[in-house]
C-alpha cells in the first residue's frame, strides 16, 4: 500500500498541454488524472485506468511505464511505500526523458516533487492481520494463505495425506 505520493510539477504542466493538443491526447491526460486522483484518495492505481507497458523499462531500475492509450505513457517509480509520478507524454517524449534521466538520483527527484500523504482511511479496507507493521516492507502482490492451505499444498509435494 502506498503511503506517500510524489508528483513532479512537470507532470501537471504536461497534462495541461495534452488536454489542449487534441482528442486522443486529452483522453490520455484524463486517464492520467484519474490515476493521480486514485493514488491520492486510496493509495493504489484505479482498476483499468492504465496498463503497464508490455516490455517494461530496463533503462532505469525500478521505473515502470504505463500506457495511457494512443501512444501516450506515464512514467512512475515505486520505492517501498512511496510512489513517484515522474513524466507523462507521448511514447517518443518518454523515451527522450528516460535517456536524459538515467543517472538522476532519487534524492534530487524527491526535492523537486510535491509530496502528498495518502489518508489513513484509505488503508482501512485492508484487514488488520494483513497490514504490515510499522517499518515492515509490504508487497501488494502477496496473497494471505493460512496453515491448512499450506498443508494441502505441501502434502501433494511430499506424497503424504492430509
Amino acid at each position: 500500500m502506498i503511503e506517500e505520493l510524489y508528483i513532479d510539477p512537470k507532470v501537471m504542466k504536461q497534462l495541461d498541454e495534452l488536454r489542449r493538443c487534441g482528442k486522443k491526447a486529452a483522453l490520455a491526460a484524463e486517464r492520467a488524472s484519474a490515476i493521480i486522483a486514485g493514488l491520492k484518495a486510496r493509495g493504489r492505481m484505479p482498476d483499468r485506468a492504465a496498463t503497464p507497458t508490455r516490455h517494461g523499462e530496463l533503462r532505469i531500475r525500478g521505473v515502470r511505464k504505463y500506457s495511457l492509450g494512443s501512444g501516450y505513457r506515464l512514467i512512475t517509480y515505486r520505492q517501498r511505500r512511496r510512489f513517484y509520478l515522474l513524466y507523462a507524454d507521448s511514447h517518443d517524449g518518454c523515451d527522450r526523458w528516460l535517456e536524459n534521466n538515467r543517472e538522476l538520483p532519487l534524492d534530487l527527484i524527491e526535492l523537486r516533487c510535491q509530496r502528498h500523504r495518502v489518508p489513513v482511511t484509505a488503508h482501512r479496507d485492508i484487514p488488520a492481520r494483513h497490514r504490515p507493521a510499522p517499518g515492515e516492507e509490504s508487497d501488494d502482490s502477496l496473497i494471505p494463505i493460512d496453515e491448512s492451505d499450506l498443508r494441502k499444498i505441501f502434502c501433494g509435494l511430499t506424497g503424504e495425506s492430509v
